[in-house]
């Protein structure tokens, strides 16, 4: 046990004596260690928190900008465009940037929800081949407009699967949008799925530009970005990943990633 001692020397008879004035620390020690710990979980939620406000700011900002400025053109006769298809084009711009809005507020609400143990889920049987397409159909201009080919391997025993349907739909456009991101032109991503055991196997492989493997542990992490500045290359608030991995633990899975620059 942790100790502090006071120690005294008298002289008794021509003889030495010392004393010893001992009192037992060590809860106190612990006591101190907990709140060293506390400390430390304190300091390290204020840097999400710091990190949060700013990258959600900045994807805010963004598309408000869009949407406001050219609304304002749309909407003043002297500075409007006369050509009807450069008018629709300034509409899909708005369009565009009113969906990534959406889809920004949707990850804080759904991440809010899985933390607090509020999303519930609704399993249901449907077959896993038409939902995967479906999905690709989603995001197939998207990995078009970047020279990106999009592959399937479905295994053709992975047939239904019982878990919800809308919940997994948002892992994997999640996880293929992720891809596609940070694939490079020419680049190929691929998703598959097969039985394994009483589970369901689901992967998403990229010939993107990849990890650090510093970096693995915290990927999924709300917020975590490997490249985090503002001026970085990517768009996105870093939710993606958490959301998925709050949706997979809450159908008793877990998630691995394995990757490498």
């Amino acid at each position: 046990n942790a100790s502090e001692g006071e120690l005294k020397h008298e002289n008794d008879c021509g003889h030495d004596m010392v004393i010893a004035v001992a009192r037992d620390v060590t809860q106190v020690k612990l006591y101190q260690e907990q709140l060293q710990s506390a400390k430390c979980d304190a300091d390290q939620a204020n840097v999400w928190k710091d990190r949060f406000l700013a990258n959600v700011s900045h994807e805010l900002r963004t598309p408000l900008n869009a949407i406001i400025g050219f609304s304002e053109i749309l909407a003043t006769e002297s500075i409007a465009p006369k050509d009807p298809l450069k008018a629709r084009e300034y509409a899909q711009i708005i369009k565009e940037s009113g969906e990534h809005l959406l889809a920004v507020v949707n990850s804080i609400l759904d991440i809010s929800k899985i933390e607090a143990g509020s999303f519930d889920l609704l399993p249901e049987e449907f077959e896993v081949a038409p939902l995967i397409e479906n999905c690709i159909d989603m995001l197939k201009l998207r990995a078009e407009s970047g020279s990106v080919s999009l592959l399937r391997e479905v295994h053709a025993s992975a047939h239904e699967l019982v878990a919800d349907k809308r919940a997994l739909k948002q892992v994997i456009i999640n996880l293929l949008s992720n891809a596609i991101k940070f694939t490079p032109e020419f680049g190929t991503v691929s998703i598959g799925m097969r039985p394994e055991g009483n589970s369901m196997l689901l992967w998403v492989k990229d010939s993107g530009i990849g990890i650090k493997e510093s970096e693995l542990g915290r990927i999924g992490n709300p917020f975590f970005q490997a490249v985090d500045s503002y001026d970085r290359p990517y768009e996105g608030t870093g939710l993606g990943l958490s959301v998925v991995r709050g949706l997979v633990g809450l159908h008793g899975g877990t998630i691995k990633i394995e990757s490498g620059p």
